[in-house]
C-alpha cells in the first residue's frame, strides 16, 4: 500500500480513461480510479469485488509492455493499482478488497482510516534475499470489537484460506494453461487485445508489439512457472482446481451460503480472466463448476452485493 499526491500534470497528461462504472448507489465519494490489465486475473477479481458490490469507478487500460500509464508510479510497476481521490494509492488486490470490504462495514471510518488497519512490515525474501513489504493482515477484514458466534468465526476463516488458494494456487494454474502452446499464447493475446480494446487504449505499433511481444514473453515465462510450481500436468491441475472448490462447497449454492463471499468473488474473479480461452471452454466440459460460475455471473452482473454499499451510504 503507497500514500502519495500525484503530480496534476502527469496525472492529468497521462491518463487515457477508457471508461467509467456508473452507480446509483454509490454515494462514497472516493473517485476510485483503476490501472490495469482488462485480463489479469488479479484485476478481474478488483473489478469483480466493486461490481458485486456496485462501486463507482473509472478504468484505465495499462500498456504491458511500455507501461506509460504508470509514469505516476515510479518505484511500482504492477497491476492493479487503484488510485482514491488523486491521494491513496492501494496496491495488491486482495489487501484492495480487504481495504473496501472494511470500508463498507465500517460506516463511521474513513478510507483514510481504515488504511490504517493494514500497516506493512518489512521482511527479507529467503530466496532472493530483497526487502519486501508485507501486509500480515491482508485477507482480514476489520469489522468492530463485536463479539462472534462460532460459526461466524468458522465462516470469517473458511472465507479468508480459500481467498489465500485463489492467490497461492488456482491464480498460478492459469498461464501455464493460457499460454501452453505458441498458437494458444497468441490466441489468448489476440483475445486480449479484444476484450481490452486495445485498439482505442493504444497506437496500432503499440497493440502489435503488446500483441506479438507479450504472446512470446509469456508462452516463455508459463515454462518457468509451470517447473517453479511443479505443475506435471496443467490442464489436469486445473481440473482438479476446480474439483477441489466444488467439493469445499457441498451442496451450497456459494461458499459464502446463500450469497457469495469475498472467496466466490475472487475465485470467479481469477476465472474471467480467461474466460475466452481454450482452457475455459475445456474447463466447463471436464468439471462441474460451470453452474457455480453461471451463478456468480448472475449476481455480479444484478450488482447483488449493493445493499451493503446503500447501508453505507445512508
Amino acid at each position: 500500500m503507497q500514500f502519495f499526491k500525484i503530480p496534476e500534470r502527469i496525472y492529468v497528461r497521462l491518463i487515457v480513461v477508457r471508461f467509467k462504472v456508473a452507480s446509483d448507489v454509490d454515494k462514497t465519494l472516493l473517485n476510485l480510479r483503476l490501472y490495469q490489465y482488462q485480463t489479469c486475473p488479479f484485476c478481474c477479481k478488483v473489478r469483480t469485488f466493486l461490481d458485486y458490490y456496485g462501486f463507482q469507478y473509472e478504468l484505465v487500460e495499462v500498456n504491458p509492455i511500455t507501461k506509460t500509464q504508470l509514469r505516476f508510479s515510479p518505484n511500482y510497476k504492477k497491476v492493479p493499482i487503484l488510485v482514491a481521490g488523486g491521494d491513496i494509492v492501494l496496491t495488491e488486490s486482495s489487501l484492495i478488497v480487504s481495504v473496501l470490504s472494511t470500508f463498507l462495514h465500517r460506516t463511521n471510518r474513513s478510507l483514510n482510516d481504515v488504511v490504517q488497519f493494514y500497516p506493512e512490515i518489512k521482511s527479507i525474501d529467503p530466496k532472493t534475499k530483497k526487502e519486501l513489504l508485507l501486509c500480515p493482515n491482508k485477507y482480514y477484514i476489520m469489522l468492530e470489537d463485536t463479539k462472534l458466534s462460532d460459526e461466524q468465526i468458522q465462516n470469517s476463516r473458511e472465507e479468508r484460506e480459500w481467498r489465500e488458494w485463489v492467490d497461492e494456487h488456482f491464480i498460478h494454474l492459469i498461464s501455464p494453461n493460457v499460454y501452453r502452446t505458441w498458437s494458444e499464447s497468441l490466441a489468448t493475446f489476440r483475445w486480449f487485445s479484444e476484450v481490452g480494446q486495445w485498439h482505442d487504449a493504444f497506437s496500432p505499433w503499440e497493440r502489435y508489439l503488446a500483441v506479438y511481444a507479450g504472446a512470446a514473453v509469456m508462452f516463455f515465462v508459463s515454462k518457468r512457472l509451470k517447473k517453479r510450481h511443479n505443475i506435471v500436468d496443467e490442464r489436469t491441475a486445473l481440473m482438479d482446481a476446480c474439483e477441489q472448490w466444488m467439493s469445499a462447497l457441498g451442496d451450497r449454492p456459494f461458499l459464502g451460503g446463500r450469497q457469495p463471499n469475498l472467496a466466490d468473488l475472487a475465485l470467479y474473479g481469477a476465472m474471467n480472466s480467461f474466460y475466452g480461452c481454450a482452457a475455459f471452454a475445456e474447463l466447463l466440459e471436464r468439471t462441474r463448476i460451470g453452474v457455480w460460475f453461471e451463478r456468480m455471473r448472475s449476481a455480479v452482473e444484478s450488482r447483488a452485493g449493493s445493499s451493503l454499499m446503500r447501508s453505507r451510504c445512508r
